[in-house]
C-alpha cells in the first residue's frame, strides 16, 4: 500500500491522488535589468527542468506582461536569470511542482 494524501469529492471520485504532481508557490518580486538589460534572481534547488515554472507579468494578468513585450527568462541551477530591459523592471512569480 502506498502511503500519501488522496481527495475525494462530494460524489466520492478521486479528484487529487498521491501518485498527482501539485504544484506550490516559491517565490515572487520585482526585478530591473542591469545595463545589460537582464536580472539575476537566486532561487535554492532552481534547476533547468519541467518542475520549476515562471510566469512573468503583473496580477491579475501573470499569463500576458503587456508593459515590457520582450521580457523572457532562463532557469538555471540555483538562479533565474530575467531578460527584461536596461532599467526597465518586470514582476516574476516561481512555482514547483
Amino acid at each position: 500500500m502506498a502511503n500519501g494524501l488522496e481527495v475525494y469529492n462530494a460524489a466520492g471520485v478521486k479528484i487529487i491522488s498521491y501518485t498527482d504532481r501539485l504544484i506550490r508557490f516559491v517565490s515572487t518580486g520585482t526585478v530591473t535589468g542591469n545595463s545589460d538589460g537582464y536580472a539575476d534572481v537566486a532561487i535554492a534547488g532552481m534547476a533547468n527542468d519541467d518542475s520549476w515554472t515562471v510566469q512573468l507579468g503583473e496580477i491579475p494578468f501573470i499569463f500576458e506582461y503587456t508593459s515590457v513585450p520582450s521580457v523572457r527568462f532562463t532557469k538555471q541551477t540555483n538562479n533565474l536569470r530575467i531578460y527584461c530591459g536596461i532599467n526597465l523592471s518586470c514582476d516574476y512569480y516561481v512555482f514547483r511542482t
